[in-house]
């Protein structure tokens, strides 16, 4: 199955090799990484690691924490898409971008197109979205996207790899 999300604006994809200075840029932001895992920049290590397990997700189940670009310019703003969320056995949809690309809508519209493809061609019931609970944007985001908090979480009851960070879960169920 090949992967690919388009929107009106942007397109997710897998990433290639020449994508590295990107992702390593985006996971060393410390605004970008701020709320994410324990909030800590990445290593090079963390960073290969991540790619090789999108890598693996995709290969799995058709969908991945991908490369978010803009479709006019094939510029990579950032990451968006779907997967597996911990040991939960639901798919998480989720975003991250750059600080420059933030309050113009590409968060919503990357999380909108991704979970049309998690309904329409992967035929899944719901999704997920999690973040630190004082993420006011991404949760405002989940909010537009029609996602409904569920509980506040951990790391560990998720079976995510941090296990001793503090979370909200949101849910959208398909109609």
């Amino acid at each position: 199955m090949s992967f690919l999300i388009e929107s009106p604006r942007l397109r997710i994809r897998p990433w290639k090799a020449s994508d590295r200075d990107t992702i390593t840029a985006l996971a060393t932001d410390p605004q970008v990484v701020q709320y994410i895992a324990d909030g800590r920049l990445w290593s090079e290590e963390e960073i290969d690691s991540f790619l090789r397990r999108e890598a693996q997700v995709l290969e799995l189940y058709g969908s991945c924490f991908g490369a978010l670009e803009l479709k006019e310019t094939g510029d990579v703003i950032g990451l968006a898409g779907l997967q597996p969320l911990g040991t939960t056995g639901d798919t998480e949809v989720g975003w991250w971008l750059f600080p420059e690309h933030w309050k113009q809508g590409y968060a919503t519209e990357a999380g909108q197109a991704a979970i049309e493809y998690a309904f329409s061609k992967l035929g899944l019931r719901r999704v997920v979205a999690i973040t630190h609970p004082d993420n006011r944007p991404s949760r405002r985001v989940m909010d537009r996207l029609g996602m409904r908090f569920v509980e506040a979480t951990t790391g560990h009851e998720l079976g995510l790899r941090v296990a001793e960070v503090s979370l909200v879960l949101y849910r959208l169920e398909r109609d």
